[in-house]
């Protein structure tokens, strides 16, 4: 009975303990981090949103060549390694003192971190047979909502006594819990290194075009779903309603929920990139009906504003759960077997574009605009959503051309197969 709450023994329930536990220590950590970066180390917020804005630049440069070392060395070793060079940069953090050594951590934790996920990506395509890699991603997803849930509630405490010690006690255990996490990753059954094939370029996923598209489309589109609860919700309360701002957390809980225990069923049926082709579309079409949805509260009392804010939320959660499950097949599905830890980094390259464009364009259309914010912000998902079937169904036309060079020689010379 139990084994239906979890994906299939060995490498994909490795993960997902061994994701558990790291996202445990992570969800603490994210919750002192700005009153610990500010009241113990006495950095500025602008400092804080530099060292932020230099490690998302580090993670864009670096990212896909770490997934093309994934492939090479094999995704077990560079995910440990990675893993461990974690816990010594949260250790690193306890020392810091002024803001270039904070920066130059916080470059070396983003790199490192997309760096593990990209690993973990290419060992899922490795480990496990094609039909179950979105399964087994879902699951994943699921453990990384509930791992940060429950951090985020153990570090509350340390937030509460707004202490050094207590500051210093979270991340010295967040470097705890990424040391065990590789611990947990060593029980992986070790995938066979991966050789790039006779005349194929070394970075082919920074040459195939309709990947990069798509992951950058669903990058903003990402970022834009993460900053509706977290971003946009806050601000529009604040600014248009007499609402309290309790209601975050509300949608936040609905959200959380609804990601740890509806992402695998959310992904049923969803297996390769042609599946995704409706999924992605049906997803982002229903976070755009959540934004109308929000918008609908300007004005409205408190209590209707709280049925439609709670109402919201649960549509955006079921938009935000398709949209994830059409990513995980469209990158594991576009991917030649041989390059799944690349392909894994561009995509992470994506979401970090993204997470550079969303809150700007977020607070520029919910604040600057009010009502008709969330109109327009519900228009962009609405184009994206049927957009991205165009952008997979040319990815697939690439995946199958590549494929059919790769098996007659005369094919591999038409520059148009790794365009």
């Amino acid at each position: 009975m139990i084994s239906k709450f979890l994906p299939a023994p060995g490498t994909p329930r490795v993960l997902m303990f061994a994701t558990l536990v790291n996202t445990f220590g992570n969800g603490a950590y994210l919750t002192t981090s700005a009153l610990f970066l500010t009241r113990s180390v006495g950095l500025s917020p602008a400092q804080v949103a530099l060292g932020l804005s230099a490690a998302a630049l580090a993670g864009m440069v670096l990212t896909t060549p770490m997934g093309y070392l994934a492939d090479r060395r094999g995704p077990k070793q560079v995910q440990i390694v990675a893993l461990i060079v974690l816990a010594v940069c949260f250790t690193g953090l306890t020392q810091v003192r002024e803001l270039w050594s904070y920066v130059l951590i916080a470059c070396v934790i983003a790199v490192a971190d997309a760096t593990v996920k990209a690993a973990n990506g290419a060992m899922i395509a490795s480990a496990v047979p094609q039909a179950e890699r979105v399964r087994t991603r879902a699951f994943i997803r699921s453990t990384n909502n509930a791992g940060i849930a429950l951090g985020t509630l153990a570090g509350s405490l340390p937030l509460l006594l707004d202490t050094r010690a207590g500051y210093l006690a979270v991340l010295l255990g967040n470097a705890v819990t990424f040391l065990l996490a590789a611990a947990v990753v060593t029980r992986v059954t070790a995938v066979a290194r991966m050789s790039i094939p006779a005349g194929a370029p070394r970075m082919v996923a920074l040459r195939d075009r309709p990947f990069l598209a798509f992951a950058l489309l669903d990058g903003v589109v990402a970022a834009l779903y993460n900053e509706v609860l977290s971003l946009a919700l806050p601000l529009w309360l604040i600014a248009h309603t007499r609402a309290p701002v309790a209601l975050v957390s509300a949608a936040l809980l609905v959200n959380t929920i609804g990601c740890v225990t509806l992402q695998v069923w959310a992904s049923r049926g969803t297996h390769t990139a042609a599946d995704a082709v409706g999924v992605a579309r049906r997803g982002a079409l229903v976070v755009a009906a959540s934004c109308v949805l929000f918008g609908f509260s300007a004005g409205q009392p408190s209590w209707l504003v709280a049925v439609l804010v709670l109402a919201a939320s649960t549509v955006h959660v079921l938009g935000e759960l398709w949209l994830s499950s059409a990513t995980f097949a469209v990158v594991f599905d576009l991917a030649p077997d041989w390059a799944q830890g690349q392909y894994q980094g561009v995509h992470q390259t994506g979401r970090q574009i993204g997470n550079m464009v969303g809150p700007p364009v977020i607070t520029a259309l919910v604040v600057g605009w009010g009502a008709p914010g969330w109109s327009a912000l519900a228009a962009i998902f609405a184009v994206a959503g049927l957009t991205a079937p165009h952008i997979i169904r040319w990815g697939l036309r690439q995946a199958s051309r590549r494929s059919a060079a790769a098996t007659c020689p005369a094919a591999a010379a038409q520059p148009t197969a790794l365009a």
